[in-house]
């Protein structure tokens, strides 16, 4: 298998109830006193919705935490199961099941009626900006059992502060398809190697910093 884009207009519908559930979420969020934003990614950059061959399809979504209480940041288990707790009474509605957390997101299946099989997913991932403007991602490490304890970090996204702007000269060149068909071959190669560490941000800002090298070095 490998993936493929998904043509804007079919996933239309899908856009528009994970826009409603996020913004639910935020409206959440903001009660316990976080600050957030959410963006389809590569929302910037149109058509880069993408499906595992013939698979359900599968938007990923950042959350971006821009403020939040001090105890969310020197909890970082605490924000993470915030935000999951939110993202769960958002989205509550028929054959959806509850955020499953994963190592670099949160991720909810809708199901068909109700049989086991998906029809659409969705995947949130937990980010912030560093002081250099860089997104960093919430990492939940479940393999630091030799510590005694789950690990949650901070994972710094590098080149990325700056990612619109680059995808902006990208396009005003006319070499956007070239950058779509580059962020389709990375995330096929990744899923190949069966590499989940390269979740679709870290992917689409690869791509487009592998082409605005490229072309504007």
């Amino acid at each position: 298998m490998a993936y493929e884009i998904v043509c804007e207009s079919e996933s239309k519908r899908y856009r528009s109830d994970c826009a409603s559930v996020l913004t639910k979420t935020c409206e959440i969020l903001k009660s316990k006193n976080i600050i957030a934003q959410f963006s389809l990614v590569g929302s910037g950059a149109k058509n880069l919705i993408t499906r595992n061959g013939n698979g359900p399809y599968d938007l990923d979504y950042n959350l971006v935490v821009i403020k939040a209480d001090e105890r969310y940041w020197k909890n970082l288990r605490l924000l993470k199961d915030t935000v999951r707790n939110a993202l769960n009474k958002a989205e509550r509605k028929d054959f959806f099941s509850d955020a499953m957390d994963s190592r670099s997101c949160l991720t909810t299946l809708l199901h068909f009626n109700d049989s086991p099989n998906v029809e659409f997913s969705f995947d949130v991932a937990i980010l912030t900006k560093n002081r250099n403007g860089d997104y960093m991602r919430l990492i939940h490490n479940k393999n630091a059992f030799c510590v005694g304890y789950d690990q949650y970090t901070w994972n710094e996204v590098p080149k990325s502060h700056d990612v619109k702007e680059k995808a902006d000269a990208i396009k005003a060149e006319g070499l956007w398809q070239e950058a779509r068909d580059r962020y389709v071959e990375l995330k096929s190669m990744y899923l190949s190697r069966q590499d989940n560490t390269h979740p679709s941000f870290i992917v689409y800002v690869e791509a487009v910093n592998e082409i605005y090298y490229k072309y504007f070095r």
